[in-house]
């Protein structure tokens, strides 16, 4: 009969051997489980309370859609690795640490995603799959690096070097946003001012002149009808705005519509140089931390594929699973690319010759995101001139428009 001051633990450990262990034990508490199993031999992974637990029992479709009405922030994720992987140092187990964690997040989605976590790890599933049953949270590459590091118990280590390339990934993605802010927000800016002229000051010069019976010069003409057109006319633009607005939304969704916006990241000058150096970065920084925590090739690649995500850049992954599995260089898949800069492409050849291929990557990964860096300025160095003559060109248009009434307002008046 147990002891009602007892509880019954689940526990993860692994023997000396390296084999995992799962089972539960009844015990004062975790020391004392802890203790009896360190008695037996075993090196313990996590030990959770199996009896009520700290933390409600969530259902795991209702977590779902609730997670769904907001994205968690991929920093979040960052975070929560940081915060794991300090804990688990210090030696606090697995559960206890989720559940600090869990407490002490304020964002009520990931707060619920993590309790569903610790569940799962206190019901002895690996942490790695506890995380896999959320592949919107956390990505895959994380994934497979927590499943690589837990056959060699190296999961607090794995978690600091998970925290590292996710903050890296987010660097990157806020440097391309942010190249894209600024284009964006002259060119909307400039668009408001331009509508603004046209709708509320043009018309005040044409009832002026309708009073004094006087013709608006032709450039006033035409922005009069412009304006008046979009006025009264939404019931023509506004159908094809909206089925053009459906049609982007729909078109990256298609095989042929993702294949062509793919293609012209691919291709287009501008977006050439960021694109590219923006797969290659992601790519090969992928690869040396996989390959580093020794995940398996076939695996690695796979979790490249799903780091660029482009369907054009997907022909060297396809290339480069034909060459292992025919026992040939990976690296041939990027000497054989158009895609891949040459200087790249030697690079890692010469890192899988010399036996170094993680450390090389991680080389690489470093220079492209140099190259990213520099192409970013480049590019926005280049936008910038272009926006402000195009902008200068728009408001010239309508400052024309606006001022041919006035040196004429005189006369006008005078008739």
């Amino acid at each position: 009969m147990v002891n009602h001051s007892e509880s019954t633990y689940a526990y993860r450990a692994r023997t000396a051997s390296g084999e995992a262990v799962t089972g539960s034990l009844v015990g004062h508490d975790r020391d004392d489980v802890a203790e009896r199993l360190r008695n037996e031999g075993l090196f313990i992974t996590s030990i959770g309370s199996e009896a009520t637990g700290t933390l409600p029992q969530l259902d795991a479709d209702q977590i779902r859609s609730q997670q769904g009405l907001r994205r968690i922030k991929r920093a979040d994720v960052v975070s929560f690795a940081q915060q794991l992987s300090v804990m688990l140092e210090t030696g606090v187990p697995l559960p206890e640490g989720l559940e600090a964690i869990a407490r002490q997040t304020r964002r009520r989605e990931f707060r619920e995603v993590i309790q569903s976590v610790h569940e799962d790890v206190c019901g002895g599933s690996p942490l790695s799959d506890a995380l896999a049953r959320w592949p919107k949270v956390f990505p895959g590459v994380m994934v497979s690096l927590l499943r690589a590091a837990e056959l060699s118990g190296t999961t607090a280590l794995m978690l600091a070097r998970v925290s590292d390339y996710l903050s890296k990934e987010l660097k990157t993605r806020r440097q391309v946003r942010g190249a894209l802010l600024y284009p964006s927000f002259m060119l909307g800016s400039g668009l408001l001012v331009v509508v603004f002229l046209v709708t509320f000051i043009l018309p005040r010069f044409a009832k002026i002149y309708e009073m004094r019976s006087a013709s608006l010069p032709t450039p006033t003409k035409v922005l009069m009808s412009i304006g008046t057109f979009a006025a009264e006319g939404w019931m023509y633009y506004v159908p094809v705005l909206v089925a053009m607005t459906v049609g982007l939304l729909v078109l990256p969704r298609t095989s042929p519509g993702r294949r062509c916006i793919d293609w012209m990241k691919l291709r287009l000058p501008v977006l050439r140089s960021i694109h590219v150096n923006l797969y290659v970065t992601r790519s090969t920084r992928t690869m040396s931390t996989l390959l580093a925590a020794g995940v398996n090739l076939m695996d690695v690649i796979h979790a490249c594929r799903s780091v660029t995500r482009n369907v054009i850049f997907d022909r060297i992954w396809t290339n480069m699973e034909e060459h292992v599995r025919d026992g040939r260089r990976l690296s041939l898949a990027f000497e054989d690319s158009h895609i891949v800069p040459a200087n790249v492409a030697s690079m890692v050849a010469a890192g899988e010759r010399s036996g170094r291929l993680p450390e090389v990557m991680d080389r690489v990964a470093e220079y492209s995101e140099e190259e990213l860096d520099l192409a970013i300025r480049k590019s926005t160095t280049m936008l910038e001139p272009l926006l402000i003559i195009f902008m200068g060109l728009l408001v010239g248009v309508v400052a024309i428009a606006l001022l041919l009434p006035i040196f004429r307002m005189s006369s006008v008046i005078a008739g």
